[in-house]
């Protein structure tokens, strides 16, 4: 089958991608490597015939592009793109990237998290705007449907970096220990959303999927939608890519959450929930598990939630109402035949968050409300699934 060209993005429109759900840095950069990891394996799409850049060089990599992105013109008829780690400057000439004196030693923006081999960085669209320009530019070509590139004040940045052994090569330095970063991907999220979704833009470059980034991007978004006390999702609707992504952490992030409740007897159905009838002494006297209670263990909207149980066929009916059914044995079951992994699961007992910030987007979350014409959106998703 033939590649289709890909779209030519706009500026600030908006597009949606297709839905395939059916069911309810002051520090000099390192010297770069003389030699590259290159990866190109791209999907069904190729760059935009009015663009002539066909790879980027970013630290050790050498990435094929996917799809075209609004680059000012001087810079798109170059074969290849030279960008910086650190501050994502776009630049022509090879020459040009090892002279950059780049000012920044990490993302610009607030370190929320950081563990053993990854550091996250909050970047405000309004407050970091260049930076985050050239992140918006740089995930375009590997996104067919994103459409804001310059119009990011009203978003927030979730930058995410791997950690390495400062021998490792093509990073960048930490000054303050013998750590080395790599630029992997990101995520964004609307500071307000009518819609309360919770994740508008997620990329993890070609190089790093399969290593469950992408899973750790999303997890991450739910839990910033937890400790801020609602629930949500991401933009709607989702490409095929995406709900893939998503369906894989739903089905883990309910399973985990059902493992959780199942000692408190008062909240799941004594006997089996294959059965066509149930009699009042089925149910244990305490009130069932519902689905609202799953949505707020979750952070996941009950929608979603709704459509995770019918999919792991854990949603049963009692007197016309649905049901939760989290007998044991059944949700082994489930873990078993779908291959979930219960266990995994990211700590983020470290996870940081500006309590002020947070109070400021609810407060601006109920005051648009009322105005359905107040959501900026902006479309794409590629991350792994595993």
């Amino acid at each position: 089958m033939g590649k289709p060209p890909a779209k030519k993005g706009k500026h600030t429109a908006h597009a949606g991608t297709s839905n395939e759900r059916t069911k309810p840095s002051t520090q000099v950069c390192s010297k770069r490597p003389t030699t590259s990891v290159t990866h190109s394996n791209a999907p069904n799409a190729t760059a935009d015939e009015a663009s002539e850049i066909q790879r980027i060089i970013l630290g050790k990599y050498s990435i094929a592009v996917w799809y075209a992105s609004p680059y000012p013109d001087e810079y798109t008829h170059a074969r290849d793109l030279f960008i910086c780690q650190q501050c994502l400057k776009y630049m022509r000439h090879r020459e040009t990237l090892d002279s950059h004196a780049c000012p920044d030693p990490f993302p610009r923006g607030r370190r929320v998290y950081e563990d053993a081999t990854s550091a996250l960085f909050e970047v405000d669209g309004k407050a970091h705007t260049l930076y985050c320009q050239n992140l918006c530019l740089l995930s375009k070509l590997f996104l067919d449907q994103k459409t804001i590139y310059y119009d990011i004040g009203g978003f927030l940045f979730y930058v995410l970096l791997s950690k390495q052994p400062a021998t490792a090569v093509g990073s960048f330095s930490s000054p303050a220990d013998a750590t080395e970063y790599t630029f992997v991907g990101y995520f964004s999220k609307e500071k307000s959303s009518v819609e309360r979704n919770n994740l508008a833009c997620i990329l993890v470059l070609p190089p790093f999927r399969g290593q469950s980034y992408g899973q750790l991007l999303i997890e991450l978004s739910y839990e910033l939608t937890k400790m801020e006390g609602t629930i949500g999702g991401p933009e709607q609707p989702l490409s095929s890519q995406g709900f893939h992504s998503y369906r894989s952490y739903w089905r883990r992030a309910i399973v985990q959450a059902l493992l959780g409740v199942l000692p408190q007897a008062e909240k799941y159905l004594r006997h089996s929930c294959g059965r066509k009838q149930h009699s009042s002494e089925d149910v244990v006297e305490q009130r069932v598990f519902s689905l609202s209670r799953l949505a707020q263990l979750t952070g996941i909207r009950i929608e979603d939630v709704l459509f995770t149980l019918e999919d792991l066929g854990l949603l049963g009916n009692w007197h016309g109402k649905h049901m939760v059914c989290i007998a044991d044995d059944t949700i082994q079951q489930v873990i078993s035949t779908r291959r979930i992994n219960p266990g995994m699961r990211m700590d983020f007992n470290g996870l940081q968050v500006d309590d002020d910030a947070i109070q400021e987007s609810l407060s601006e979350q109920e005051s648009n409300d009322s105005d359905p014409n107040s959501s900026n959106s902006d479309s794409g998703s590629s991350a792994d699934s595993s």
